[in-house]
């Protein structure tokens, strides 16, 4: 199991927020780079980046930071953050992202999604962000009436290879995992899925590599990994079968 330490941007600044609320974000990094210098040091494999002022506008606002970041690591990038056409979609490609994420238009453009898995394939990931079991988008700041389960089955149907499934009301708290629902919406997709939210101590990371069966191929940590909560290194280590210290 891949761990994917987490850089949000929110007008230029390397944040967190808890649970989509963006009243809450805060600054954990002097700026994006740094951030991305900090994880790279302590051993990422691949770093997720999501522009979250694209998140909530539609339009990203931050991809000379991923650029950036791209040009000076050779660590593999996961990028999304307001990619609501094609072009914005090449951009982020262009950008450095290695995997393209994709949120909003899964719901809003079934059609560009179908477009994406045939340019990009392996190279795409679709996050389905949840609360209370139905698909929220627009940056979690709208919650439709369509749920998790539902959605994950429209996309193997379409194809995508891997799915990021995000419980939104626990994103950013730290007080654990959700494992009913992303097992539930596992099942549904059938191919590979990474978690985030909740996450706060080892045992979390050690219990989602219990789901490899389910097809739970990463997960995405931020803030625990921010507060000092663990290292880096001690989170891959239990990622790959190693015991909590």
């Amino acid at each position: 199991m891949i761990i994917y330490p987490a850089i949000d941007i929110y007008q230029g600044r390397a944040v967190r927020m808890t649970r989509g609320d963006f009243a809450t974000v805060e600054q954990v990094a002097a700026s994006p780079l740094d951030a991305a210098r900090k994880l790279v040091a302590e051993g990422a494999e691949w770093l997720h980046i999501i522009d979250l002022d694209g998140s909530r506008t539609g339009t990203p606002a931050n991809l000379d930071a991923i650029r950036q970041i791209a040009n000076r690591f050779t660590v593999k990038i996961q990028a999304g953050g307001g990619i609501r056409d094609f072009d914005t979609a090449e951009a982020f490609a262009e950008a450095g992202a290695s995997r393209i994420v994709v949120g909003t238009a899964a719901i809003d453009d079934p059609e560009l999604i179908g477009r994406l898995v045939d340019r990009h394939a392996d190279g795409l990931a679709v996050s389905v962000d949840a609360r209370t079991g139905m698909v929220t988008t627009d940056g979690w700041t709208e919650t439709t009436n369509v749920r998790a389960v539902d959605l994950m089955q429209r996309l193997a149907i379409t194809g995508v290879a891997t799915v990021i499934f995000t419980n939104v009301s626990i994103d950013g708290t730290l007080q654990g995992l959700d494992l009913a629902s992303t097992e539930a919406v596992a099942r549904a997709f059938g191919g590979d899925v990474i978690y985030s939210g909740g996450v706060g101590a080892l045992e979390d990371i050690a219990a989602l590599a219990k789901l490899r069966h389910r097809g739970l191929r990463g997960v995405i940590v931020g803030r625990a990994l921010y507060l000092g909560r663990f290292t880096l290194s001690d989170a891959m280590r239990v990622a790959r079968g190693g015991v909590v210290a």
